[in-house]
């Protein structure tokens, strides 16, 4: 019942081939054996059940045919790849005659036909549900990233609100930072999370009273100190939202300092996550060309002129000099 004209030239003998054929059975896929002109040597059950067909009526007959009801290879047919590669093929497919999602699987044996033809091994997965699961957590993931982006937005909105130089300051952090970002040659998802981190670092800024926030005078130092908390305070809003990324972690670093000196936590060097290091160059150098409360822009070569002499001690130097060729030499703007 496994024989197509004649045998297949092996070392086998009838209970072996016994042997083989039971194993294809206990397969929980259709298993069959063909040639490499897609004729059908061997089958298991499942294919009998899936066809509706006898042993008798598929052994000999044309693959496509019997699989795809088509008079030859449709296209992608993962057989024709391994007969042009000589390796095996593993590779997701879409059945249009019946309209399923199938993991089609082609191995090659080291058995031939008495003709001379080669033999593969053919297995094939329906894998419909699992497409449709991944589809299914594809929306609701997207779903996810939506909800998520209008809580960045609202959180955004809500710092504009809370003080207006503050909400400006963080569209134009983000975009000198994301241009930083694409410059060091970041891969998407990063950068994407940069730009989450820029557009929402002075979250923390809510807890501060808008009289110090807008004050036109210097600050005191207790003042001051309460400035310096909101990168805490922001961390500790954001720390229980997964946004995919350590997001609360950039925000919680991004006044600190390669030497120490910065807050809150007083980090040194590798102990800053790059991605902070960038948002704290992004951040100074917007701050000072921009107008604020207590004083009048200083302008970008002033801004520039304070991170290069901070290069390397306040600084990352890599940050540093990718943000200063983006404005001397790209003529990048806010």
């Amino acid at each position: 019942m496994f024989l197509y004209k004649n045998t297949i030239h092996t070392s086998f003998n009838s209970s072996d081939l016994t042997d083989m054929q039971e194993v294809l059975d206990s397969f929980p896929y259709y298993v069959f054996l063909v040639d490499e002109n897609h004729n059908i040597i061997m089958v298991n059950n499942k294919i009998n059940i899936v066809t509706g067909k006898t042993d008798d009526e598929l052994i000999g007959s044309y693959c496509p045919k019997i699989m795809h009801g088509m008079n030859q290879p449709f296209p992608g047919c993962p057989l024709e790849e391994a007969l042009k590669k000589r390796c095996s093929v593993e590779r997701e497919l879409f059945d249009p005659n019946s309209k399923r999602w199938v993991l089609s699987c082609i191995y090659i044996t080291n058995c031939i036909t008495k003709d001379g033809l080669k033999i593969y091994l053919h297995i094939i997965q329906d894998i419909t549900e699992k497409k449709e699961a991944l589809e299914a957590l594809k929306q609701s993931y997207n779903k996810a990233k939506e909800a998520l982006f209008e809580i960045i937005s609202t959180l955004e909105n809500i710092v504009q609100i809370r003080d207006p130089y503050t909400g400006g300051h963080q569209k134009r952090v983000a975009k000198l930072a994301v241009a930083i970002s694409q410059k060091l040659k970041f891969d998407k998802e990063r950068i994407n999370a940069i730009s989450t981190a820029a557009l929402i670092h002075d979250i923390g800024k809510i807890e501060i009273p808008a009289s110090i926030l807008s004050k036109p005078g210097a600050l005191t130092y207790l003042e001051f100190s309460m400035i310096k908390t909101h990168s805490q305070t922001g961390y500790n809003l954001l720390k229980l939202i997964d946004f995919g990324y350590p997001v609360a972690d950039i925000i919680l670093q991004h006044h600190e300092r390669l030497d120490g000196s910065g807050y809150p936590k007083g980090l040194k060097n590798d102990e800053i996550l790059i991605e902070a290091k960038i948002l704290s160059v992004a951040d100074v150098v917007e701050a000072m060309s921009s107008h604020r409360p207590y004083r009048p822009a200083l302008g970008i070569d002033k801004a520039l002129s304070e991170i290069e002499s901070g290069k390397d001690k306040l600084y990352d130097p890599l940050v540093v000099q990718a943000c200063s060729d983006l404005f001397y030499k790209e003529e990048f703007e806010f």
